[in-house]
């Protein structure tokens, strides 16, 4: 595998328009989607499992005077650092010190979370790194430098704070809800339960043994190192004031780092995956990205798309002035992550992830045809009926019609006159489930 080769080519010859599903019949360049985006810089990193990194840097970093954008320059990680927090969290949970299935009331000393009542709600860790325990819906937008809140007070919604209260709003456990405010009240979870500042204990058990020589959830960080930091700026180009916001809720927000940095990350998840980790056991390891509601796409702390032949899993994350993306695809032991200092570069870091996904796509074999037939259920009311009729799958959803599908590549099946994919995938239990894709989001059904 030569990373230097494939990537020169792959960036030379990005999709447009990845974000809408409409690709232009045209490629373009990294270099002509900064400026089409008004991106001032972007700095990726490709890794193997094997060792081998591949790193390249565009543009500028918007400081005064401007430098070049380089390996070394550190960016904000945005909600990355939800995934890096989790990885903390479970070293702790390796360690004994936390309990994924117990209550966040027997941790928390400094605060405690409330209903809208004001009665004391229970939740877990586990719900938290999940974003399953209901929170307040909450996005983090920092603060100036001179103005910035405790965390207490981010979790009570007081002084400064730009934020409401941090309570709980929904059933514990009944469904996924993505917001910051479950990683604030991690935060202050494990800092009242090893009695350790948040930024010092990721520091120990996270960024030094792996080596993130350039990361940091130290809020004074870039006011350290200002030269070596990329500054944020707004989609119109324009720069943020003062050069970026400061994140009180760090466990969210608030990890500074590079792209070579959050692959050592995600490289080291694999490897624990595989039992091969010297940091984090095997077990805990697949829980990270295993959905934690099923048919879900994120398992703890970690956004997941579990495609056959396009499996990955990592996270992406925007901050008022960044946006950004660390990813492994596990069946190839490659982790792609990049990192731009502008809020409009999703459409960029997009095309760079679809690159990756045709990259390391892998082949899948299909299920034989006798063995997926049956009823599957995808709720009470709505039965799935798959036969064979000469030779071929046929589709009966509640009171359609059936239809022979389409056999398409790595085992999925296309209907034939709807947005509708098909695939089977064997359970733990060595029965098939059947998963149905529309429009980007997967379903699953179970079979009778």
């Amino acid at each position: 595998m030569d990373l230097s080769a494939d990537w020169v080519a792959l960036l030379g010859h990005l999709d447009r328009n990845v974000s809408s599903g409409r690709l232009s019949p045209d490629t373009t360049t990294v270099s002509e989607l900064m400026s089409s985006y008004r991106v001032p810089g972007v700095s990726i990193a490709v890794g193997h499992v094997d060792g081998q990194v591949w790193t390249s840097s565009y543009g500028v970093t918007g400081g005064e005077p401007s430098t070049p954008v380089t390996a070394g320059t550190a960016f904000a990680a945005c909600s990355i650092s939800k995934h890096v927090a989790a990885f903390g969290a479970l070293l702790l949970v390796q360690e004994g010190v936390l309990d994924l299935d117990t209550d966040i009331a027997a941790y928390l000393t400094s605060w405690q979370l409330l209903d809208r009542a004001g009665r004391q709600s229970h939740v877990t860790v586990r719900q938290l790194l999940a974003h399953t325990a209901g929170l307040s819906d909450t996005w983090y937008r920092g603060y100036p430098a001179d103005r910035v809140p405790s965390l207490v007070q981010v979790l009570e919604g007081s002084g400064p704070t730009t934020t409401p209260p941090i309570r709980a709003t929904l059933l514990p456990g009944s469904r996924f809800r993505y917001s910051g405010s479950h990683y604030s009240v991690l935060q202050q979870l494990v800092a009242d339960a090893t009695g350790t500042p948040f930024e010092d204990l990721m520091r120990t058990l996270v960024l030094q043994p792996l080596a993130m020589a350039d990361s940091s959830f130290d809020k004074r960080f870039p006011h350290q190192r200002p030269q070596r930091v990329a500054r944020g700026h707004h989609g119109d180009g324009t720069g943020v004031p003062g050069g970026w916001r400061v994140q009180p809720e760090t466990a969210a927000a608030g990890l500074w780092s590079t792209p070579t940095d959050l692959l050592r990350l995600d490289l080291e998840i694999l490897r624990a995956a595989s039992g091969d980790s010297r940091l984090l056991g095997r077990d805990l390891a697949t829980e990270m990205w295993r959905p934690q509601i099923a048919g879900g796409g994120y398992g703890l702390g970690t956004e997941i798309d579990d495609r056959a032949g396009y499996r990955r899993f990592g996270h992406t994350g925007l901050n008022v002035g960044y946006t950004c993306f660390s990813y492994v695809w596990p069946d190839s032991g490659t982790a792609v992550a990049a990192m731009t200092n502008s809020e409009d570069g999703w459409e960029l870091l997009n095309s760079i992830r679809a690159a990756a996904d045709r990259r390391y796509a892998t082949s899948v074999t299909a299920a034989p045809l006798d063995a997926v037939t049956g009823r599957y259920v995808l709720r009470d009311d709505y039965p799935i009926d798959i036969a064979v009729t000469d030779g071929h799958l046929t589709f009966s959803a509640a009171a359609q019609q059936p239809v022979a599908l389409l056999a398409d590549a790595d085992g999925r099946y296309l209907h034939p006159g709807l947005d509708l994919e098909v695939r089977f995938v064997r359970s733990d239990d060595q029965r098939y489930v059947l998963e149905l894709r529309q429009e980007g989001v997967t379903q699953t059904a179970r079979s009778q």
